[in-house]
């Protein structure tokens, strides 16, 4: 494509727009997964080993997307995005799971200032760019574009747990350990029911579409 021809798609096709946007942003997933990954080993901070993996599984979320969007049919569509489900659901009972401990152990996250508000600035990027993603997503019918709302959504619930904790950590007189547990219980939670509501409808909707062969042309 060239740059003209993409310059007028980006700024005049809204479904080319959040396809290009999630494709970048997909890769910042990746690079922040990575970091957190290597943060949480070298901190000895198994939370963000396993918000690194839940940020990979989104990106791996986002690439079905990418890769297969304007690219296959109805049902096959409805299908990965069935597959994008299965991944959200899966990240967020992970996430869950691990918050969940924080219930029975007086653990808080403490940090220095400047690391700190380090942590805080990118898990903020990453709340804005899954917010952002949310709001540009069309509203079209497109079970894909429906798919990657959902993935924005449950990345903005685990961007605002990691931006809380990153900010509690900075000050050592308050024990967070049951405020994160909360809210990390909570939204991780309100992600796991999108993927649970993205598998049940896909179950109802796969039902209700014909098969592709017996789609008749229209005259």
């Amino acid at each position: 494509m060239k740059f003209k021809d993409f310059i007028h798609n980006f700024f005049h096709d809204k479904a080319f727009r959040t396809s290009k946007i999630t494709h970048v942003t997909m890769y910042y997933n990746y690079i922040w997964a990575t970091a957190k990954i290597i943060f949480g080993v070298f901190f000895e901070t198994f939370f963000f080993v396993l918000s690194g993996i839940y940020t990979i599984l989104i990106a791996s979320t986002k690439r079905v997307f990418h890769n297969n969007f304007r690219q296959v049919e109805t049902r096959d569509s409805l299908k990965k995005f069935c597959k994008m489900g299965i991944l959200i659901l899966a990240a967020s009972a992970i996430f869950v799971i691990y918050m969940s401990r924080l219930f029975f152990m007086d653990y808080t996250y403490t940090y220095n200032k400047i690391v700190g508000i380090t942590i805080a600035a990118f898990s903020f990027t990453e709340l804005g760019i899954s917010i952002g993603g949310l709001v540009s997503a069309t509203k079209k019918n497109d079970y894909l574009m429906m798919g990657i709302k959902c993935c924005n959504l449950s990345s903005a619930l685990i961007a605002i747990v990691l931006t809380q904790i990153s900010l509690l950590s900075i000050t050592s007189t308050i024990d967070a350990a049951l405020y994160n547990a909360i809210s990390g219980v909570c939204f991780g939670a309100l992600s796991m029911l999108i993927g649970v509501f993205m598998i049940i409808f896909y179950k109802k909707t796969i039902k209700k579409l014909p098969e592709e062969g017996d789609i008749q042309p229209t005259i």
